[in-house]
């Protein structure tokens, strides 16, 4: 799920709470909400206690990524807590503070940690000298074959940010569909002939047969030494 979606399940489950909140069955609502409590509180526990198994510094790591920052934060277990005295933290157990917990800011400008996303199956392929236009995540990227290697680059022409959809190969020089003379290298992503280039990633393929771009993989061109 992209970050945009989390956000979403948050508000709709954060209206569900509030729509609970509002029933006039004292009883139903009371039982709901112990509920709530008590599936937050084996939430609690055991997360509390997966924590606990982390080595020194893996923490600061994950919660970069926003909803496991928003989770840690819920329970209580970022690596810097708000200093509060102990009795204060039953009051953001249900029904209390349900799950009014916005991802901050920071966090969500934060890159994701490295990850890969497949994006073809074992049996969804691109033909060789063929280009198909991918989704990784939250963006589009242009996945190219060239014999039995992939090369992923970012969609878009340097000249006006042209799509680069239906771009042609030619081996591995990259043929732009909108611009006359207008070509890349789909290794690197290097302008042939002209300055800068397009951004590219890192792609493999796994046991299963499907192809994975790594966004936040670190990126080396896949070209020849001389």
């Amino acid at each position: 799920m992209s970050n945009a979606e989390w956000n979403e399940l948050l508000a709709h489950v954060n209206d569900l709470i509030d729509e609970m909140d509002q029933l006039e069955d004292e009883v139903l609502r009371s039982r709901v909400f112990e509920l709530l409590q008590g599936i937050d509180a084996i939430h609690r526990e055991a997360l509390t206690r997966l924590v606990r198994l982390f080595k020194e510094g893996v923490m600061e790591q994950v919660v970069t990524d926003p909803p496991i920052h928003t989770l840690m934060e819920l329970y209580d277990l970022l690596p810097a807590p708000r200093q509060q005295p102990e009795d204060k933290r039953a009051d953001r157990r249900f029904p209390n503070i349900p799950i009014k917990v916005e991802p901050m800011a920071a966090a969500q400008e934060q890159a994701p940690p490295p990850h890969w996303v497949p994006v073809l199956g074992p049996a969804d392929t691109v033909a060789p000298g063929e280009t198909r236009i991918v989704a990784a995540d939250d963006r589009e990227l242009l996945l190219c074959r060239v014999d039995d290697r992939y090369y992923a680059l970012a969609p878009r022409c340097l000249r006006d940010a042209a799509p680069l959809t239906g771009a042609r190969l030619s081996r591995y020089t990259l043929v732009c569909p909108v611009h006359q003379a207008c070509y890349y290298d789909a290794r690197s992503g290097a302008r042939i002939g002209g300055e800068g280039s397009i951004d590219g990633y890192a792609v493999r393929v796994d046991d299963q047969g499907r192809v994975l771009i790594g966004i936040g993989v670190p990126f080396k061109p896949d070209l020849p030494a001389f």
